[in-house]
């Protein structure tokens, strides 16, 4: 049995191709292109419809390769960018006709629900079975997290602010300004200060999303996504406060040229690492690890 998950979401449309084979899944495939879905909304809130277009081609052409595997079932979800949007409806709508397909928009308790089963399964570190777990899912227009033992959340918080959300909001100058990431820092502790406490009282801090995942790939010098290599891999908040520092001393352009840095995140990318720092400092944490999975593989685990 083979499946398609897609997820579309603020910055990027991901997916996973799956395959099951006594009773086990296994990935066969994942990737995705940055969209900006959630990019440059106008006052009122709605979607640009130039990012809606650009998506839609987007989803649309990963579908007409996928569809060349022959996947048994194929299952297309978005998530903060379209539930938040006004025009929210009208973009899916347009992706259901272009797609033939029914997509289903995850509502915040349901993303933080699915970023925690996806980004704990497949750790293998010899976790006791109680431990207490915390995932920050930050991705470009939300930041979910949630709490639980490995593979059994018990609670779930959504917060509205993402890398994008950040960049626009406060890092207008490029490269920033001090002042700018100061005030990104202090609007991102202020917004996720609720989660202070269970943060505090988790064991294990797992750091999922498009960010966490390039953190990932510039921590080990690689050149491409690679999950097996990533999935796990401790991050010390030194790591963090180091890229951090780096890429928002130069320019989005010359950021392109540093290595393993994925092509089209050179803009959110910093919006993304002071909310993984954010996250950290409200924990009381010093190490993390990254998940390379998430609300794709938390949807393979609870639907299929």
């Amino acid at each position: 049995m083979k499946v398609v998950l897609i997820d579309v979401g603020t910055n990027a449309v991901r997916y996973l191709l799956a395959r099951k084979e006594k009773e086990q899944w296994t990935d066969e495939e994942t990737g995705g292109f940055i969209t900006g879905l959630g990019s440059q909304r106008d006052p009122d809130g709605n979607l640009s419809k130039r990012a809606m277009v650009a998506t839609q081609q987007a989803v649309s052409y990963l579908l007409q390769q996928l569809r060349k595997k022959e996947p048994s079932r194929i299952m297309v979800m978005a998530t903060e960018a379209v539930r938040s949007a006004k025009n929210g409806a009208e973009f899916v709508e347009m992706l259901t006709k272009a797609v033939g397909l029914p997509i289903r928009v995850l509502s915040g308790e349901e993303e933080a629900y699915l970023s925690f089963l996806g980004a704990t399964s497949g750790l293998r570190m010899g976790f006791r079975g109680d431990s207490l777990f915390a995932v920050a899912d930050v991705g470009g227009g939300s930041t979910e997290i949630s709490f639980g033992r490995q593979g059994a959340p018990s609670q779930f918080l959504t917060f509205p602010v993402g890398s994008r959300v950040l960049t626009e909001k406060f890092l207008l100058s490029d490269p920033p300004e001090v002042v700018e990431k100061e005030k990104a820092i202090a609007y991102a502790q202020e917004t996720l200060q609720a989660a202070s406490p269970d943060l505090h009282r988790s064991e294990i801090l797992v750091l999922a999303g498009g960010t966490a995942c390039n953190l990932a790939t510039l921590r080990l010098n690689l050149t491409r996504f690679e999950p097996q290599r990533i999935h796990g891999l401790p991050v010390r908040r030194e790591t963090v406060d180091y890229w951090l520092n780096l890429l928002s001393s130069v320019p989005a352009e010359e950021r392109k040229q540093v290595k393993g840095l994925e092509v089209g995140r050179e803009k959110v990318i910093l919006g993304g690492l002071i909310l993984l720092k954010v996250v950290m400092d409200l924990a009381g944490k010093e190490t993390a690890l990254i998940s390379a999975r998430s609300v794709l593989h938390g949807a393979l685990l609870s639907f299929f």
